[in-house]
């Protein structure tokens, strides 16, 4: 599919949105409508003040090199830490308090309620702190068997 807009990325990393007969939007933002199950589908493009500008339906419909450059976006402006071992789960207080290394780093967290800990339709977890930072965790299978022990009784 033959895209009608571009991206160009400027020196300070920020995206304009060009359009054959239209003006240049510059400093424009890109989010995913369904961050979680449709990575790669309704892709939101919007100026600097939220508003929607252009939306794709589907990432693999577009020329690749102006795929990989949305995607290369995203990836450096979404920040969703994804767990990648769980060392240790408290649960004496009524709630649920994390220790975990995730790509970002090692980090530590409240979960408040069971609801918190939402399961996605390929497998995955979404784990929302008590401050409302969510956390994505791989499948139970794709975990270490301490990882896996140490939620599995919240689950």
């Amino acid at each position: 599919m033959n895209a009608s807009f571009d991206l160009v990325e400027n020196d300070l990393g920020q995206l304009a949105l060009k359009r054959p007969g239209e003006e240049d939007v510059a400093d424009i933002r890109i989010k995913r409508a369904f961050p979680w199950s449709g990575r790669n589908e309704n892709i939101s493009i919007r100026t600097s003040e939220g508003k929607e500008l252009l939306l794709i339906d589907r990432l693999d419909q577009l020329e690749s090199n102006l795929r990989n450059r949305i995607t290369r976006w995203l990836d450096r402006h979404s920040f969703i830490p994804r767990i990648t071992r769980i060392n240790q789960v408290d649960v004496r207080f009524g709630f649920q308090q994390w220790d975990v290394e995730t790509d970002r780093g090692p980090a530590r967290f409240r979960v408040q309620e069971r609801e918190d800990i939402r399961f996605l339709s390929d497998g995955r977890f979404a784990v929302k702190d008590a401050d409302g930072n969510v956390y994505e965790l791989k499948s139970l299978d794709q975990l270490d068997g301490p990882s896996r022990r140490a939620i599995e009784a919240l689950l």
